[in-house]
Protein backbone atom coordinates (compact mmCIF):
# COMPACT_ATOMS: atom_id res chain seq x y z
CA UNK A 1 0.00 0.00 0.00
CA UNK A 2 1.22 3.26 -0.98
CA UNK A 3 1.53 5.74 1.93
CA UNK A 4 1.06 9.72 1.99
CA UNK A 5 4.46 10.64 2.20
CA UNK A 6 4.89 8.64 -0.95
CA UNK A 7 2.09 10.12 -2.73
CA UNK A 8 3.06 13.27 -1.77
CA UNK A 9 6.69 12.85 -3.75
CA UNK A 10 5.63 11.35 -6.05
CA UNK A 11 3.39 14.71 -6.97
CA UNK A 12 6.46 16.29 -6.60
CA UNK A 13 8.56 14.23 -9.18
CA UNK A 14 6.35 11.71 -10.87
CA UNK A 15 6.99 8.26 -11.84
CA UNK A 16 7.89 6.04 -14.50
CA UNK A 17 5.01 4.32 -16.12
CA UNK A 18 5.04 0.40 -16.45
CA UNK A 19 3.44 -1.69 -18.89
CA UNK A 20 0.65 -4.02 -18.57
CA UNK A 21 -0.67 -5.60 -21.12
CA UNK A 22 -3.79 -7.17 -19.72
CA UNK A 23 -4.82 -3.57 -19.32
CA UNK A 24 -3.88 -1.47 -22.27
CA UNK A 25 -2.15 -3.83 -24.78
CA UNK A 26 -3.19 -3.11 -28.44
CA UNK A 27 -5.71 -6.59 -28.33
CA UNK A 28 -7.73 -5.51 -25.50
CA UNK A 29 -8.14 -2.37 -26.70
CA UNK A 30 -8.84 -3.33 -30.17
CA UNK A 31 -11.39 -5.37 -29.26
CA UNK A 32 -13.24 -2.92 -27.03
CA UNK A 33 -13.28 -0.23 -29.71
CA UNK A 34 -14.26 -2.89 -32.40
CA UNK A 35 -16.97 -4.15 -30.68
CA UNK A 36 -18.29 -0.54 -29.41
CA UNK A 37 -18.32 0.87 -32.83
CA UNK A 38 -19.56 -1.97 -34.29
CA UNK A 39 -22.47 -2.10 -32.00
CA UNK A 40 -23.42 2.17 -32.52
CA UNK A 41 -23.17 1.61 -36.16
CA UNK A 42 -25.63 -1.29 -36.00
CA UNK A 43 -27.79 1.34 -34.04
CA UNK A 44 -27.26 4.39 -36.54
CA UNK A 45 -27.67 2.18 -39.95
CA UNK A 46 -30.80 0.74 -38.41
CA UNK A 47 -31.89 4.90 -37.70
CA UNK A 48 -31.15 5.57 -40.92
CA UNK A 49 -32.23 3.07 -42.80
CA UNK A 50 -36.23 3.00 -41.78
CA UNK A 51 -35.53 -0.90 -39.75
CA UNK A 52 -36.78 0.10 -36.61
CA UNK A 53 -39.91 -0.02 -34.80
CA UNK A 54 -42.72 2.94 -35.77
CA UNK A 55 -42.78 3.63 -32.01
CA UNK A 56 -39.55 4.73 -31.57
CA UNK A 57 -39.84 8.00 -33.85
CA UNK A 58 -41.24 11.22 -32.53
CA UNK A 59 -42.54 13.52 -35.19
CA UNK A 60 -39.06 15.31 -35.16
CA UNK A 61 -37.73 11.68 -36.18
CA UNK A 62 -40.33 11.56 -39.34
CA UNK A 63 -41.09 15.29 -40.14
CA UNK A 64 -37.78 16.44 -39.64
CA UNK A 65 -35.02 13.96 -40.18
CA UNK A 66 -37.31 12.20 -42.58
CA UNK A 67 -36.59 9.09 -41.15
CA UNK A 68 -39.39 5.90 -42.12
CA UNK A 69 -40.42 2.75 -40.52
CA UNK A 70 -39.53 0.36 -43.09
CA UNK A 71 -39.47 -3.25 -40.88
CA UNK A 72 -42.41 -4.38 -42.21
CA UNK A 73 -40.53 -4.59 -46.11
CA UNK A 74 -37.62 -5.69 -44.70
CA UNK A 75 -38.05 -8.09 -42.21
CA UNK A 76 -35.10 -10.05 -42.17
CA UNK A 77 -32.83 -7.19 -42.01
CA UNK A 78 -34.22 -5.40 -38.97
CA UNK A 79 -34.18 -8.66 -37.18
CA UNK A 80 -30.54 -8.87 -38.32
CA UNK A 81 -29.64 -5.38 -36.99
CA UNK A 82 -31.52 -5.72 -34.21
CA UNK A 83 -29.61 -8.94 -33.32
CA UNK A 84 -26.30 -7.94 -33.53
CA UNK A 85 -26.91 -4.90 -31.69
CA UNK A 86 -28.28 -7.56 -29.00
CA UNK A 87 -25.43 -9.55 -28.80
CA UNK A 88 -22.77 -6.82 -29.09
CA UNK A 89 -24.73 -4.69 -26.07
CA UNK A 90 -24.96 -8.12 -24.25
CA UNK A 91 -20.93 -8.50 -24.42
CA UNK A 92 -20.23 -4.66 -23.81
CA UNK A 93 -22.23 -4.67 -20.40
CA UNK A 94 -20.45 -7.29 -19.24
CA UNK A 95 -16.92 -6.62 -19.77
CA UNK A 96 -17.36 -3.14 -19.02
CA UNK A 97 -18.40 -4.47 -14.61
CA UNK A 98 -15.24 -6.86 -15.54
CA UNK A 99 -12.82 -4.38 -16.26
CA UNK A 100 -14.17 -2.24 -13.99
CA UNK A 101 -13.92 -4.61 -11.25
CA UNK A 102 -10.23 -5.36 -12.43
CA UNK A 103 -9.87 -1.68 -11.97
CA UNK A 104 -11.23 -1.35 -8.29
CA UNK A 105 -8.96 -4.44 -7.27
CA UNK A 106 -5.41 -2.86 -8.55
CA UNK A 107 -6.51 0.84 -7.21
CA UNK A 108 -7.01 -1.05 -3.79
CA UNK A 109 -3.52 -2.70 -4.09
CA UNK A 110 -2.22 0.48 -4.65
CA UNK A 111 0.02 -1.07 -7.99
CA UNK A 112 -2.33 0.43 -10.42
CA UNK A 113 -0.82 3.82 -12.39
CA UNK A 114 -3.05 6.92 -12.92
CA UNK A 115 -2.59 6.34 -16.57
CA UNK A 116 -3.64 2.29 -16.77
CA UNK A 117 -6.88 3.50 -14.02
CA UNK A 118 -7.63 5.99 -16.94
CA UNK A 119 -7.86 3.53 -19.53
CA UNK A 120 -10.17 0.99 -17.44
CA UNK A 121 -12.26 3.74 -16.29
CA UNK A 122 -13.09 4.89 -19.84
CA UNK A 123 -13.32 1.43 -21.19
CA UNK A 124 -15.73 0.89 -18.70
CA UNK A 125 -17.35 4.28 -19.99
CA UNK A 126 -17.49 2.93 -23.60
CA UNK A 127 -19.33 -0.12 -22.28
CA UNK A 128 -22.25 1.99 -21.18
CA UNK A 129 -22.34 4.38 -23.76
CA UNK A 130 -23.00 2.19 -26.17
CA UNK A 131 -24.98 -0.38 -23.80
CA UNK A 132 -27.31 2.92 -23.63
CA UNK A 133 -27.90 3.71 -27.68
CA UNK A 134 -28.52 -0.43 -27.82
CA UNK A 135 -31.35 0.03 -25.14
CA UNK A 136 -32.74 2.29 -27.48
CA UNK A 137 -33.21 0.32 -30.08
CA UNK A 138 -34.05 -2.48 -28.49
CA UNK A 139 -36.68 -0.78 -26.31
CA UNK A 140 -39.92 -2.70 -28.09
CA UNK A 141 -38.57 -6.11 -27.80
CA UNK A 142 -37.09 -5.87 -24.21
CA UNK A 143 -40.70 -4.55 -23.53
CA UNK A 144 -42.05 -7.90 -24.91
CA UNK A 145 -39.44 -9.87 -22.56
CA UNK A 146 -39.27 -8.67 -19.36
CA UNK A 147 -36.71 -11.20 -17.98
CA UNK A 148 -34.34 -9.90 -20.60
CA UNK A 149 -34.97 -6.42 -19.56
CA UNK A 150 -34.60 -7.18 -15.95
CA UNK A 151 -31.02 -8.79 -15.98
CA UNK A 152 -29.71 -6.10 -18.42
CA UNK A 153 -31.30 -3.11 -15.93
CA UNK A 154 -29.39 -4.70 -13.19
CA UNK A 155 -26.16 -4.76 -15.04
CA UNK A 156 -26.92 -1.05 -15.62
CA UNK A 157 -27.13 -0.13 -12.20
CA UNK A 158 -24.54 -2.10 -11.39
CA UNK A 159 -22.11 -0.22 -14.20
CA UNK A 160 -23.87 2.86 -13.54
CA UNK A 161 -22.80 2.72 -9.67
CA UNK A 162 -19.51 1.65 -10.50
CA UNK A 163 -18.57 4.44 -13.12
CA UNK A 164 -19.52 6.68 -9.85
CA UNK A 165 -17.24 5.56 -7.67
CA UNK A 166 -14.46 5.37 -10.12
CA UNK A 167 -14.81 8.60 -11.33
CA UNK A 168 -13.86 9.70 -7.95
CA UNK A 169 -10.11 9.51 -8.34
CA UNK A 170 -10.35 11.80 -11.71
CA UNK A 171 -12.29 15.23 -9.98
CA UNK A 172 -8.70 16.02 -8.56
CA UNK A 173 -6.84 19.12 -10.49
CA UNK A 174 -3.26 16.99 -10.56
CA UNK A 175 -5.24 13.90 -11.98
CA UNK A 176 -3.97 12.55 -15.26
CA UNK A 177 -0.84 15.28 -15.84
CA UNK A 178 2.15 14.86 -17.68
CA UNK A 179 4.54 16.95 -16.19
CA UNK A 180 5.08 17.38 -11.80
CA UNK A 181 6.50 20.35 -10.64
CA UNK A 182 9.77 18.81 -10.07
CA UNK A 183 10.43 16.15 -12.58
CA UNK A 184 13.73 15.82 -14.43
CA UNK A 185 12.67 16.34 -17.66
CA UNK A 186 16.40 15.98 -19.08
CA UNK A 187 16.10 12.12 -18.82
CA UNK A 188 14.99 9.97 -22.01
CA UNK A 189 11.67 9.41 -22.70
CA UNK A 190 11.75 5.83 -21.82
CA UNK A 191 12.89 6.68 -17.97
CA UNK A 192 10.71 10.34 -17.77
CA UNK A 193 8.78 9.91 -14.70
CA UNK A 194 5.29 11.89 -15.21
CA UNK A 195 2.10 12.59 -13.77
CA UNK A 196 1.20 9.23 -15.61
CA UNK A 197 3.00 7.01 -13.72
CA UNK A 198 1.92 7.60 -9.88
CA UNK A 199 -0.33 5.14 -7.96
CA UNK A 200 -4.21 6.22 -8.60
CA UNK A 201 -5.00 5.52 -5.26
CA UNK A 202 -2.89 8.67 -4.43
CA UNK A 203 -6.39 10.65 -5.72
CA UNK A 204 -8.57 8.77 -3.71
CA UNK A 205 -10.94 11.63 -2.33
CA UNK A 206 -7.49 13.94 -2.36
CA UNK A 207 -6.91 17.26 -3.81
CA UNK A 208 -3.54 17.90 -1.85
CA UNK A 209 -4.59 21.81 -2.21
CA UNK A 210 -4.80 22.05 -6.22
CA UNK A 211 -8.57 21.97 -5.68
CA UNK A 212 -11.40 20.13 -7.90
CA UNK A 213 -11.17 19.80 -11.66
CA UNK A 214 -14.12 22.57 -13.21
CA UNK A 215 -14.99 19.65 -15.85
CA UNK A 216 -15.67 16.94 -12.83
CA UNK A 217 -19.27 18.13 -12.33
CA UNK A 218 -19.87 18.12 -15.92
CA UNK A 219 -18.34 14.33 -15.94
CA UNK A 220 -21.36 13.21 -13.47
CA UNK A 221 -24.26 15.08 -14.48
CA UNK A 222 -23.86 13.63 -18.06
CA UNK A 223 -23.60 9.83 -16.41
CA UNK A 224 -26.57 10.32 -14.46
CA UNK A 225 -28.43 12.05 -16.50
CA UNK A 226 -27.84 9.28 -19.46
CA UNK A 227 -28.95 7.08 -17.60
CA UNK A 228 -31.78 8.08 -15.63
CA UNK A 229 -33.32 9.32 -19.28
CA UNK A 230 -32.43 5.82 -20.95
CA UNK A 231 -33.30 3.80 -17.85
CA UNK A 232 -36.47 5.85 -17.71
CA UNK A 233 -37.14 5.43 -21.13
CA UNK A 234 -37.98 1.56 -20.85
CA UNK A 235 -40.78 1.78 -19.35
CA UNK A 236 -44.23 3.58 -20.24
CA UNK A 237 -45.18 5.00 -16.54
CA UNK A 238 -41.46 7.01 -16.40
CA UNK A 239 -42.88 8.61 -19.72
CA UNK A 240 -46.47 9.03 -18.92
CA UNK A 241 -45.32 10.93 -15.68
CA UNK A 242 -43.34 12.77 -17.54
CA UNK A 243 -44.79 13.74 -20.05
CA UNK A 244 -48.04 14.57 -16.81
CA UNK A 245 -45.70 16.61 -14.77
CA UNK A 246 -43.41 18.44 -16.94
CA UNK A 247 -43.87 18.59 -20.83
CA UNK A 248 -47.40 18.53 -20.95
CA UNK A 249 -47.76 21.60 -18.27
CA UNK A 250 -45.18 23.41 -19.78
CA UNK A 251 -46.79 23.01 -23.43
CA UNK A 252 -50.17 23.99 -21.74
CA UNK A 253 -48.65 27.09 -20.08
CA UNK A 254 -46.70 28.34 -23.68
CA UNK A 255 -50.11 27.34 -25.19
CA UNK A 256 -51.86 29.60 -22.83
CA UNK A 257 -49.46 32.77 -22.60
CA UNK A 258 -49.62 32.82 -26.58
CA UNK A 259 -53.07 32.69 -26.91
CA UNK A 260 -53.78 35.95 -24.75
CA UNK A 261 -52.34 37.86 -27.49
CA UNK A 262 -53.78 35.64 -30.10
CA UNK A 263 -56.83 36.47 -29.06
CA UNK A 264 -57.03 40.15 -28.15
CA UNK A 265 -54.92 40.94 -31.65
CA UNK A 266 -58.02 38.86 -33.33
CA UNK A 267 -60.69 40.66 -31.63
CA UNK A 268 -59.29 44.51 -32.04
CA UNK A 269 -56.64 43.92 -34.85
CA UNK A 270 -54.20 46.18 -32.96
CA UNK A 271 -50.61 45.30 -33.99
CA UNK A 272 -49.03 45.60 -30.75
CA UNK A 273 -50.54 42.46 -29.78
CA UNK A 274 -49.33 40.86 -32.57
CA UNK A 275 -45.96 42.06 -32.16
CA UNK A 276 -46.09 40.97 -28.68
CA UNK A 277 -47.44 37.31 -29.91
CA UNK A 278 -44.10 36.94 -32.19
CA UNK A 279 -42.05 38.40 -28.97
CA UNK A 280 -43.29 35.18 -26.61
CA UNK A 281 -42.99 33.29 -29.92
CA UNK A 282 -39.29 34.25 -30.14
CA UNK A 283 -38.50 32.95 -26.41
CA UNK A 284 -41.05 29.46 -26.49
CA UNK A 285 -40.08 28.09 -29.98
CA UNK A 286 -36.46 27.42 -29.36
CA UNK A 287 -37.62 25.82 -26.27
CA UNK A 288 -40.07 23.55 -27.47
CA UNK A 289 -37.62 22.38 -30.20
CA UNK A 290 -35.29 21.53 -27.74
CA UNK A 291 -37.53 19.54 -25.50
CA UNK A 292 -38.91 17.80 -28.63
CA UNK A 293 -35.50 17.28 -30.05
CA UNK A 294 -34.60 15.86 -26.76
CA UNK A 295 -37.55 13.28 -27.01
CA UNK A 296 -36.56 11.45 -30.77
CA UNK A 297 -34.08 9.16 -31.30
CA UNK A 298 -31.68 11.68 -32.97
CA UNK A 299 -30.83 12.70 -29.57
CA UNK A 300 -29.81 8.95 -28.04
CA UNK A 301 -27.93 8.72 -30.95
CA UNK A 302 -26.08 12.32 -30.42
CA UNK A 303 -25.60 11.21 -26.65
CA UNK A 304 -23.84 7.77 -27.49
CA UNK A 305 -21.97 9.34 -30.31
CA UNK A 306 -20.44 12.05 -28.23
CA UNK A 307 -19.74 9.47 -24.74
CA UNK A 308 -18.34 7.19 -27.78
CA UNK A 309 -15.64 9.69 -28.98
CA UNK A 310 -14.81 11.44 -25.87
CA UNK A 311 -14.31 7.81 -24.09
CA UNK A 312 -11.94 7.26 -26.95
CA UNK A 313 -9.86 10.47 -26.98
CA UNK A 314 -8.95 9.73 -23.22
CA UNK A 315 -8.14 6.29 -23.90
CA UNK A 316 -5.96 6.65 -27.16
CA UNK A 317 -4.49 9.92 -26.30
CA UNK A 318 -3.30 8.96 -22.77
CA UNK A 319 -1.99 5.80 -24.32
CA UNK A 320 0.08 7.64 -26.83
CA UNK A 321 1.77 9.82 -24.39
CA UNK A 322 3.15 6.72 -22.58
CA UNK A 323 4.09 4.86 -25.69
CA UNK A 324 7.97 5.35 -25.21
CA UNK A 325 7.45 3.74 -21.59
CA UNK A 326 5.30 1.20 -22.27
CA UNK A 327 5.45 -0.13 -26.02
CA UNK A 328 8.27 -2.82 -24.91
CA UNK A 329 5.26 -4.29 -23.25
CA UNK A 330 1.57 -3.19 -24.32
CA UNK A 331 2.62 -3.61 -27.81
CA UNK A 332 3.34 -7.25 -28.71
CA UNK A 333 0.65 -9.73 -29.64
CA UNK A 334 1.27 -11.96 -26.78
CA UNK A 335 -2.18 -14.39 -25.08
CA UNK A 336 -3.85 -11.75 -23.14
CA UNK A 337 -3.70 -9.22 -26.63
CA UNK A 338 -5.11 -12.24 -28.79
CA UNK A 339 -8.00 -13.81 -26.37
CA UNK A 340 -10.04 -10.62 -26.62
CA UNK A 341 -9.86 -10.37 -30.36
CA UNK A 342 -10.56 -13.89 -30.69
CA UNK A 343 -13.84 -13.92 -28.66
CA UNK A 344 -14.91 -11.34 -31.34
CA UNK A 345 -15.66 -14.40 -33.23
CA UNK A 346 -18.72 -15.96 -31.21
CA UNK A 347 -21.00 -12.98 -31.87
CA UNK A 348 -19.68 -12.58 -35.98
CA UNK A 349 -20.32 -16.22 -35.82
CA UNK A 350 -23.76 -15.80 -34.35
CA UNK A 351 -24.67 -12.52 -36.04
CA UNK A 352 -23.64 -14.64 -39.53
CA UNK A 353 -25.69 -17.43 -38.70
CA UNK A 354 -28.62 -15.59 -37.99
CA UNK A 355 -28.39 -13.63 -40.89
CA UNK A 356 -27.66 -16.66 -43.51
CA UNK A 357 -30.83 -18.63 -42.28
CA UNK A 358 -33.45 -19.47 -44.33
CA UNK A 359 -37.02 -18.24 -42.79
CA UNK A 360 -38.44 -22.05 -43.35
CA UNK A 361 -35.36 -23.53 -41.93
CA UNK A 362 -35.08 -25.84 -39.25
CA UNK A 363 -32.16 -24.21 -37.28
CA UNK A 364 -33.65 -20.87 -35.93
CA UNK A 365 -31.86 -18.62 -33.07
CA UNK A 366 -32.77 -17.55 -29.72
CA UNK A 367 -34.28 -14.34 -30.81
CA UNK A 368 -35.26 -14.79 -34.59
CA UNK A 369 -38.81 -16.10 -33.68
CA UNK A 370 -40.23 -13.43 -30.92
CA UNK A 371 -38.69 -10.65 -33.14
CA UNK A 372 -40.40 -11.99 -36.45
CA UNK A 373 -43.61 -11.88 -34.37
CA UNK A 374 -42.30 -8.47 -33.77
CA UNK A 375 -41.50 -7.07 -36.92
CA UNK A 376 -44.60 -8.95 -38.51
CA UNK A 377 -47.26 -7.82 -36.20
CA UNK A 378 -48.31 -9.48 -34.03
CA UNK A 379 -51.87 -9.59 -32.39
CA UNK A 380 -52.78 -7.67 -29.29
CA UNK A 381 -52.32 -10.31 -26.65
CA UNK A 382 -48.79 -10.72 -27.56
CA UNK A 383 -47.97 -7.22 -26.59
CA UNK A 384 -46.60 -7.21 -22.90
CA UNK A 385 -47.72 -4.32 -20.18
CA UNK A 386 -45.21 -2.24 -21.21
CA UNK A 387 -46.78 -1.90 -24.83
CA UNK A 388 -47.59 1.67 -26.37
CA UNK A 389 -48.79 3.35 -29.41
CA UNK A 390 -46.82 2.73 -32.51
CA UNK A 391 -47.16 6.56 -33.85
CA UNK A 392 -47.07 9.74 -31.95
CA UNK A 393 -50.91 10.70 -32.13
CA UNK A 394 -49.71 14.36 -32.90
CA UNK A 395 -48.28 12.53 -36.49
CA UNK A 396 -51.54 11.86 -37.33
CA UNK A 397 -52.89 15.15 -37.01
CA UNK A 398 -51.08 17.52 -38.32
CA UNK A 399 -52.92 20.55 -38.71
CA UNK A 400 -53.01 21.86 -42.43
CA UNK A 401 -51.43 25.01 -43.27
CA UNK A 402 -53.10 27.37 -40.78
CA UNK A 403 -51.50 30.87 -39.33
CA UNK A 404 -51.04 29.81 -35.34
CA UNK A 405 -52.34 33.04 -34.20
CA UNK A 406 -55.66 32.26 -36.26
CA UNK A 407 -55.23 28.79 -34.12
CA UNK A 408 -54.91 30.03 -30.85
CA UNK A 409 -56.63 33.25 -31.27
CA UNK A 410 -59.97 31.65 -31.52
CA UNK A 411 -61.96 30.76 -28.72
CA UNK A 412 -61.81 27.33 -27.10
CA UNK A 413 -65.40 26.62 -27.45
CA UNK A 414 -65.85 27.37 -31.25
CA UNK A 415 -63.08 24.39 -32.22
CA UNK A 416 -64.25 21.40 -33.64
CA UNK A 417 -61.38 18.78 -33.83
CA UNK A 418 -60.75 15.72 -33.01
CA UNK A 419 -61.08 14.21 -29.64
CA UNK A 420 -56.97 13.62 -30.00
CA UNK A 421 -56.08 17.08 -30.43
CA UNK A 422 -59.23 18.88 -28.39
CA UNK A 423 -56.56 20.74 -25.70
CA UNK A 424 -55.14 23.95 -26.65
CA UNK A 425 -51.23 22.49 -25.98
CA UNK A 426 -52.29 19.45 -28.64
CA UNK A 427 -53.27 22.25 -31.26
CA UNK A 428 -50.20 24.34 -30.69
CA UNK A 429 -47.97 21.61 -30.82
CA UNK A 430 -49.02 20.42 -33.86
CA UNK A 431 -49.06 23.41 -35.79
CA UNK A 432 -45.81 24.09 -34.46
CA UNK A 433 -44.44 20.85 -35.33
CA UNK A 434 -45.75 21.56 -38.59
CA UNK A 435 -43.83 25.10 -39.74
CA UNK A 436 -40.67 25.00 -41.52
CA UNK A 437 -39.61 27.84 -38.96
CA UNK A 438 -39.44 24.96 -36.18
CA UNK A 439 -37.76 22.29 -38.51
CA UNK A 440 -34.91 25.26 -38.86
CA UNK A 441 -34.85 25.85 -35.42
CA UNK A 442 -34.31 22.03 -34.95
CA UNK A 443 -31.62 22.29 -37.60
CA UNK A 444 -29.58 25.14 -35.46
CA UNK A 445 -29.65 22.81 -32.73
CA UNK A 446 -28.23 20.05 -34.70
CA UNK A 447 -25.52 22.32 -35.74
CA UNK A 448 -24.85 23.79 -32.86
CA UNK A 449 -24.53 20.36 -31.01
CA UNK A 450 -21.97 19.56 -33.80
CA UNK A 451 -19.85 22.53 -33.62
CA UNK A 452 -19.90 22.68 -29.95
CA UNK A 453 -18.70 18.59 -29.62
CA UNK A 454 -15.96 19.54 -32.29
CA UNK A 455 -14.39 22.20 -30.36
CA UNK A 456 -14.37 20.53 -27.30
CA UNK A 457 -13.29 17.12 -28.42
CA UNK A 458 -10.71 18.62 -29.67
CA UNK A 459 -9.85 20.89 -26.87
CA UNK A 460 -9.41 17.17 -25.12
CA UNK A 461 -7.41 15.53 -27.69
CA UNK A 462 -4.52 18.30 -27.53
CA UNK A 463 -4.89 19.28 -23.66
CA UNK A 464 -5.00 15.79 -22.10
CA UNK A 465 -1.79 15.59 -19.73
CA UNK A 466 -1.41 19.66 -19.50
CA UNK A 467 -4.19 21.27 -19.10
CA UNK A 468 -7.85 20.80 -17.89
CA UNK A 469 -11.00 22.42 -16.89
CA UNK A 470 -12.37 24.06 -19.73
CA UNK A 471 -14.95 22.01 -21.09
CA UNK A 472 -17.63 24.16 -18.89
CA UNK A 473 -16.80 27.01 -20.37
CA UNK A 474 -17.27 25.83 -24.19
CA UNK A 475 -20.59 23.86 -22.80
CA UNK A 476 -22.00 27.65 -21.60
CA UNK A 477 -20.75 29.30 -25.20
CA UNK A 478 -22.58 26.61 -27.06
CA UNK A 479 -25.97 27.08 -25.14
CA UNK A 480 -25.77 30.68 -25.84
CA UNK A 481 -25.02 30.08 -29.47
CA UNK A 482 -28.05 28.05 -30.21
CA UNK A 483 -29.95 30.80 -27.99
CA UNK A 484 -28.93 33.86 -30.08
CA UNK A 485 -29.16 32.02 -33.12
CA UNK A 486 -32.72 30.21 -32.69
CA UNK A 487 -33.92 33.56 -30.87
CA UNK A 488 -32.99 35.65 -34.21
CA UNK A 489 -34.33 33.08 -37.20
CA UNK A 490 -37.06 33.58 -35.14
CA UNK A 491 -37.12 37.38 -34.53
CA UNK A 492 -36.40 37.15 -38.43
CA UNK A 493 -38.44 34.73 -40.13
CA UNK A 494 -41.00 34.33 -37.87
CA UNK A 495 -43.29 37.08 -39.21
CA UNK A 496 -42.93 35.30 -42.65
CA UNK A 497 -43.86 31.43 -41.13
CA UNK A 498 -46.97 30.29 -40.06
CA UNK A 499 -46.23 30.99 -36.84
CA UNK A 500 -46.01 34.43 -36.84
CA UNK A 501 -47.68 35.64 -39.90
CA UNK A 502 -50.83 38.12 -40.10
CA UNK A 503 -54.19 36.05 -40.50
CA UNK A 504 -55.62 35.97 -43.75
CA UNK A 505 -57.93 39.77 -44.43
CA UNK A 506 -61.13 37.15 -44.76
CA UNK A 507 -60.16 35.62 -41.43
CA UNK A 508 -59.85 38.33 -39.52
CA UNK A 509 -62.81 40.31 -40.84
CA UNK A 510 -64.75 37.36 -39.60
CA UNK A 511 -63.42 37.13 -36.67
CA UNK A 512 -63.99 40.58 -36.19
CA UNK A 513 -67.76 40.23 -37.26
CA UNK A 514 -68.35 37.41 -34.76
CA UNK A 515 -67.01 39.25 -31.92
CA UNK A 516 -69.39 42.53 -32.83
CA UNK A 517 -72.09 40.11 -32.87
CA UNK A 518 -71.39 38.85 -29.60
CA UNK A 519 -70.90 42.11 -28.19
CA UNK A 520 -74.47 43.12 -29.08
CA UNK A 521 -77.26 43.19 -26.89
CA UNK A 522 -80.30 41.61 -26.85
CA UNK A 523 -83.44 42.53 -29.12
CA UNK A 524 -86.27 43.35 -27.03
CA UNK A 525 -89.55 41.98 -27.92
Amino acid sequence: MVTTQECLRYLQTGAVTKGDADISGKGVILAFLISAYVSFTAVLVAYVTGMLEDELLTTVDRRIMRIKSRKDKHPRIHETIQHIVLLLSDQQIVTGIAIMAAGFVGLRGGQMSVYHYQIVLYLSWLSSSVHLSALTLLRPFLNKHQGLRAWRLLGMIVLFFMLIVGLVPTVSYDWGTIYSPKADTSLPDAMQPTGWGIPAICFWGKTYGDGFNDDAPIGYLILIFSYVWKMGDLFVSPRNLYNRTIRGPLENFIAKTLSVFARRYMQDGNALWLWCFRGLLVIWIPLVAFMEAMASFSASLWLSALGLVFGTIQIVIPRYQNLAQTAAQESEWGFGQLVPLVLLVQPIGAISEHAWIRQGGTIESNISEPVRRQTTGSSTSDHGPESEPLVDDRDRHLITPRRLVEVLGQRQASYEMPAEIASRSAVFMNTVLSSRLFGSVIAILHITILGAACVILSFDAQSIGYERGQNWTYALIAIGVYASASWLAVLIFGPYSRLGRKPSQRRATLQHETHGLQKLPPSSS
